[in-house]
């Protein structure tokens, strides 16, 4: 073999091996938040305070398969129940009551692992704004507990969600 055929041969198996590691770690963060996640809190800061969008103690599940899909569901804990039993016969104030009070989603996501966001493709949602959108939410991940950004949706601008691995 030439010299520079053998530097060139060095080069690419060390480039090769370093590469690798990289392309490891990025997966390893997408995958890290496959499973089930339970609300911790959905916050928005308001006039210097931090507001509970939904109301204390607000629950919810979102859940990453690893086939690239997920599906959130996020609602107030005061949610009414529907005086007639009849969804359809529901009044005014019950349907803007509980229209408020949830926020959900489904479709597929991906993670930028070097910019540290989590990829929204939202297919539809409970927010029609929101259907056919692309989201880019930054995120950290400390252990079991994931906390992420969302575009402004509720009035206030952007909001905290904090999530904990069900397990």
């Amino acid at each position: 073999m030439k010299p520079t055929h053998q530097v060139l041969a060095t080069l690419v198996l060390a480039f090769a091996a370093l590469w690798a590691p990289v392309r490891s770690a990025f997966a390893q963060t997408a995958e890290s938040l496959v499973g089930s996640w339970s609300l911790v809190s959905l916050t928005v800061a308001k006039s210097g305070n931090e507001v509970e969008l939904l109301g204390p103690h607000p629950q919810g599940q979102l859940i990453f398969g690893n086939d690239g899909r997920y599906v959130l569901l996020v609602l107030s804990s005061d949610l009414p129940k529907f005086v007639s039993g009849d969804r359809q016969q529901s009044t005014p104030e019950e349907n803007a009551k509980i229209a408020r009070g949830n926020v959900a989603h489904f479709g597929t996501y991906t993670v930028d692992a070097a910019a540290q966001v989590i990829v929204f493709h939202i297919q539809k949602s409970t927010f029609p704004n929101w259907d056919a959108e692309v989201q880019r939410r930054p995120f950290t991940l400390n252990g079991d507990r994931l906390t992420y950004i969302t575009p402004g949706a509720f009035g206030y601008g952007s909001s905290k969600v904090v999530w904990q691995r069900v397990k």
